[in-house]
């Protein structure tokens, strides 16, 4: 299966940019949009987690989203997939053979 075939989803990719400050000295965030019409796909996936107090390893399910390589995606931005809003938590992990074919991250869902 070609990686074209296997993003068969689109999302829009927005990133949070200051707008200036409120009335209690906080800056502002607006979200800009970073690109529209990426070629994505969401999966559950199991990663596997070390416990820094046992230094243990436990496997735990997440949602990824993959995209094609070269697309930017940072932690923090927001990525709207079929009316559904997730936040970048982190990257995960490039394997040796999928460095220059796709990004991966891990997203939560956004509430409301």
């Amino acid at each position: 299966m070609s990686l074209d075939q296997y993003l068969n989803q689109t999302c829009i990719i927005m990133r949070p940019n200051p707008s200036g400050v409120d009335r209690y000295n906080q800056t502002n965030y607006s979200d800009q949009e970073i690109a529209r019409d990426v070629r994505c796909r969401l999966v559950e996936k199991d990663i596997r987690v070390l416990d820094p107090k046992s230094s243990q390893y436990s496997w735990v399910q997440v949602t990824a989203l993959f995209v094609p390589a070269g697309t930017d995606v940072q932690v923090k931005d927001m990525v709207k997939v079929e009316n559904v809003n997730y936040a970048v938590m982190k990257p995960l992990e490039r394997k040796r053979g999928n460095v220059d074919h796709h990004v991966s991250v891990v997203v939560e869902t956004l509430n409301g």
